[in-house]
This record gives C-alpha cells, sequence and structure tokens, in this order.
C-alpha cells in the first residue's frame, strides 16, 4: 500500500510541477509580450489563473500529508495527551464532512460550467477549470483518512 502512495505523491508533485511550470512560462510570455512588443496575450493570464486554482488544490491535498495545514492548535495543545489525540480526530472528521459539502457544490458547480468556454480561449472549457474543486477535495478525503493510522499510531506510542 505504500508503495502505491508513493507513486499517488509522485503523481500529483509531478503534476503540481508541471502545473506551476507552464502557469510561470504563460505569465513570463504575457509580460514579455506586453511590455517589449506592445502585445499582449490575452489568454495567457485566464489559463495562468486556471492553472493556480489546480496548484492550490492539489497542493492543499499534500498538505494534509505532511501536516503543514494551518491549524490553530492552541487547544490541542492544552489538552493531556490522550484528549488531544481525540479532539485532532474530530477535527478531522469536521473538516471531511466540510469538504463533503464542498465536493457536491463543487461538482455542481463544475458540472453547470462544462460546457461554457473560457472568456478569453475558447478551446478551455470553464467545468476544467471547476473541476479542480471537487477533484480537490476527494484528494484531500484521501489524504486525511491516510494520516489517521498515523495519529491512532503515535497514540499508542505515547
Amino acid at each position: 500500500m505504500n508503495k502505491l502512495f508513493k507513486v499517488y505523491d509522485f503523481i500529483l508533485e509531478s503534476v503540481m510541477t508541471i502545473f506551476f511550470t507552464v502557469m510561470v512560462l504563460l505569465l513570463f510570455g504575457e509580460v514579455v509580450s506586453r511590455f517589449l512588443f506592445n502585445f499582449p496575450i490575452m489568454w495567457s493570464e485566464e489559463i495562468g489563473r486556471y492553472l493556480f486554482i489546480w496548484i492550490v488544490y492539489i497542493g492543499s491535498a499534500q498538505a494534509f500529508i505532511e501536516r503543514r495545514h494551518l491549524r490553530v492548535d492552541f487547544l490541542l495543545k492544552k489538552l493531556r495527551s490522550p484528549y488531544n489525540t481525540y479532539l485532532e480526530l474530530i477535527l478531522y472528521f469536521m473538516i471531511m464532512v466540510f469538504l463533503f459539502f464542498v465536493f457536491l457544490y463543487g461538482l455542481k458547480y463544475a458540472g453547470m460550467n462544462l460546457d461554457k468556454p473560457a472568456y478569453s480561449f475558447k478551446y478551455i472549457r470553464l467545468g476544467w477549470a471547476y473541476a479542480s474543486i471537487p477533484i480537490g477535495s476527494i484528494f484531500m478525503v484521501l489524504n486525511i483518512i491516510r494520516i489517521i493510522p498515523v495519529i491512532l499510531k503515535n497514540k499508542r506510542e505515547e
């Protein structure tokens, strides 16, 4: 199972790297084109924005694995050992419930925009950009499920 998750993590990190590279190149090309040649590439900014949205959702999913999400752990540090673990599990459960609704509404919103073209580039559909919401939510829930055994293992070791 660990080997499967290593491949999964590698794929997500590779997709983020590719999207980030394409976004930087597009936006750099836009700046050079606009200021040196006085010829703006109108669609590059919009495509860059959509790539950034995908990077944010995939990166948020990966941040759960490394436990790098911003969180208020004041209460977790104040509680004694068994209780802070339970509180952490409850918080992750609440996050998963929230992500369930984000998934549902993101799926609905992506479906509504699936046939609408992007504003400045007709070959890209808005639904593709908004599909990052439900797909990112699935990745986040999967990664939360992956870290729950780590939390429970740490509790048993204490």
